[in-house]
């Protein structure tokens, strides 16, 4: 018998379960090191979720000290949205004004007497004139539907062809300009004149001045928005004026008999939000360094786990996020790095600021945000005492709509007269964060260092399966060899006993 082995033969010592129990051994610690990968490739993940929270933390505060924050920003609030409504920008002024709209701005609109669409429109040039504008339309002749297309395609924005159902089975046809305002007169020339003619949209006039012209059957006619404020009359062409108070465009929807009031504000909400931003970002970043840096225990043998209390607190999660909160669980546990940033976050929402109010504005628990640790009954709540932070909404309203400066100057000011934050909440929020995040800092140098276990760990493997495919084969071939042994040895005393038996009848 030769010594190969066979797979698939039948061994009489079992050889191919031997090999595979010997090889199994083998494997371990194979099996370890592609666990081990695992594991790093989880922890990669787990610092880079980090770096994503400490990032929206970074942006929330930002928002709140940059040039675009939210205390620059202007609202406009009406009194009667019927009559205007306004918008404001960063530059408007804080104020209140008193307007009333006389007349709204109108473009010129006339109605046909009910038509069939299937009406024949000759082809010709048809010139039409809005103001400055001046639209031509080169129809070779069709439908009237067929010419309102036309039209609408040629005069976009200028001009526009609609039909109206005036009575079952025939529509009016609406010709109308598409800007507002006294001077801009819809006119109609040449052909155009003729068309209007045909259809019944102008007709002779027969008594007055105009008797013998041509009257346009007009839906409304074009003329100019008049506007009051403080008792001083205004005429634009256009219902959207922002000219009238400096950074604040008004839209005048309906005439008014009395003065509404338009009031100019800091916009109060949009700083309300941003500091909600803050809070929920805030409390997702310290709920994840709470997880990853929960103090593991010994629960049995040489096991050690967390408290999964920790996870269970945050009854916002749902319960996908919640069983991947917990295999995190105190997963870099003893970081100093992460430890002494939960420390210093907390440190940062909770030491007083400079403003303007001094004493009486200087901690966000003066406006009604904070951890809150103690509970109603005076005790302590555990879950309060982890750094997360809690808003009282109308405390906050309050502030917000009292001490809004210095609410600024919470979260961010300027003590040394550079014109660049340098202090307050919003500006250390971030500031302790960008070591983290920043090119080449902790969390990059995290996750690269577990790059290069894992690739250490790879070109292991890579070794490993090299040599346990040599030991499999060295292996096969030993037991192979004992195989063939053993058949030998049989075959030679099977032999032997022949000989034997052949020998004793001999004799």
């Amino acid at each position: 018998m030769s010594d190969v082995y066979i797979p698939g033969v039948k061994s009489r010592f079992n050889s191919e379960k031997i090999i595979e129990d010997l090889m199994k051994i083998e494997r371990l610690p194979k099996e370890k090191t592609e666990k081990d990968i695992e594991s790093f490739e989880s922890r990669k993940v787990w610092w880079q979720d980090l770096g994503v929270r400490i990032k929206s933390l970074r942006e929330s505060a930002q928002t709140l000290y940059s040039f675009q924050n939210p205390f620059n920003e202007r609202v406009a609030v009406s009194s009667n949205d019927k009559v205007m409504t306004a918008t404001a920008t960063r530059i408007a002024g804080e104020g209140e004004y008193q307007l009333t709209v006389k007349q709204l701005a109108q473009a010129d609109r006339f109605l046909s007497p009910p038509l069939d669409e299937k009406t024949p429109i000759e082809a010709g040039s048809y010139a039409f004139t809005v103001g400055k504008e001046e639209i031509s339309v080169d129809f070779k002749g069709g439908s009237l539907k067929e010419f309102a297309d036309a039209l609408n395609r040629r005069g976009r924005g200028v001009i526009g062809a609609s039909f109206m159902t005036v009575q079952p089975g025939s529509k009016s046809l609406l010709l109308e300009s598409k800007i507002t305002g006294a001077e801009n007169h819809l006119i109609f020339s040449d052909s155009a004149m003729l068309f209007a003619e045909q259809l019944g949209i102008t007709e002779i006039a027969e008594y007055g001045s105009n008797a013998g012209k041509n009257a346009f059957k007009t839906v409304s006619a074009a003329q100019d928005a008049i506007v009051a404020m403080e008792g001083i009359e205004m005429t634009r062409p256009s219902n959207t004026i922002d000219d009238i108070i400096p950074g604040v465009t008004i839209t005048a929807r309906g005439v008014s008999e009395k003065p509404e009031r338009l009031e100019v504000q800091a916009d109060r909400q949009g700083v309300k939000d941003s500091i909600f931003s803050l809070v929920a970002n805030y409390n997702r970043l310290m709920a994840e360094i709470n997880v990853l840096t929960a103090r593991r225990v010994a629960s049995s043998g040489f096991e050690t786990r967390a408290d999964e209390s920790i996870v269970n607190e945050l009854t916002y999660l749902t319960a996908d996020e919640a069983a991947e909160m917990k295999k995190r669980l105190g997963a870099f546990s003893g970081d100093s790095t992460l430890v002494q940033y939960r420390t210093n976050l907390m440190r940062a929402i909770s030491s007083p600021y400079p403003t303007d109010k001094e004493q009486d504005l200087t901690m966000l628990t003066q406006i009604g945000i904070g951890t809150n640790a103690r509970g109603a009954n005076n005790g302590y709540n555990l879950a309060r005492m982890r750094g997360y932070l809690e808003v009282d909404e109308k405390a906050l309203d309050a502030a917000l709509e009292q001490d809004l400066p210095a609410i600024r100057q919470l979260f961010a000011s300027d003590t040394d007269g550079d014109m660049l934050a340098d202090t307050g909440i919003a500006f250390n929020l971030d500031t302790l964060g960008r070591p983290f995040v920043d090119t080449g800092g902790i969390i990059s140098l995290k996750t690269g260092t577990i790059d290069s276990k894992i690739s250490q760990d790879k070109r292991r493997i890579d070794t490993m399966e090299r040599q346990l495919a040599a030991k499999e084969a060295d292996l096969k071939i030993q037991y192979s060899r004992m195989e063939s042994a053993y058949a030998r040895m049989e075959k030679m005393s099977s032999s032997l006993d022949n000989f034997s038996q052949q020998n004793s009848k001999s004799r």
